[in-house]
């Protein structure tokens, strides 16, 4: 590459265009790489927490494996014990289904709302939307939601459902047997 010089009273001079523009760039390069550092040490500080999808996406394959229900089962009491979800409830309905400051629960549709240890205890408070009984068949209108979902990655996915009416009846209407007690042997058909 020719270098231009520019002559001035006998002395030859780089122009200064190209001098500032060689250290503007030079001083962007500079800035992207400390940035690119910065990004570095802020995701090295941020705490290793195992994400729900995470646990998730290991009861799927988990499923996916299972022939019978024995370690499906162990996976999902460990998965239960991490998360803390009330059997029959939606993940997306996760933060729904604590108490809130006072100590009680809204219905999902907002129509009322109760104590908390009202949830699940066998009676129908939550006349609407059955929303307070998700793992029993006390409301008439109630879902319950079983626990394999088949998503995507990304989470999306339609919610598998069937009518609390159907609840512990002694057949298996979700693929893995979630609908009934752990004492009903169900053989796990996710996978099929």
């Amino acid at each position: 590459m020719k270098k231009t010089w520019i002559k001035r009273e006998n002395i030859y001079y780089v122009p200064f265009y190209k001098q500032k523009s060689k250290m503007f760039l030079l001083g962007i390069f500079c800035l992207g790489i400390l940035f690119f550092i910065y990004q570095l040490l802020f995701i090295y500080q941020l705490p290793n927490v195992s994400t729900p999808w995470k646990d998730l996406r290991k009861e799927d394959k988990q499923t996916q494996q299972d022939d019978g229900g024995g370690e499906f089962r162990e996976t999902t009491k460990i998965l239960e014990d991490t998360i803390k979800i009330i059997r029959g409830t939606r993940l997306f309905d996760y933060d729904s289904y604590k108490p809130n400051f006072e100590g009680k629960f809204r219905c999902l549709d907002g129509s009322k709302e109760i104590p908390f240890q009202y949830v699940n205890d066998d009676f129908c408070d939550c006349l609407g939307d059955g929303s307070d009984e998700p793992s029993t068949n006390a409301c008439k209108n109630g879902r319950f939601y079983c626990k394999y979902q088949k998503r995507h990655i990304t989470g999306r996915g339609r919610d598998i459902f069937i009518f609390s009416s159907r609840i512990n009846d002694g057949i298996c209407d979700c693929c893995d047997g979630s609908d009934e007690w752990e004492g009903t042997n169900c053989r796990n058909r996710c996978s099929t």
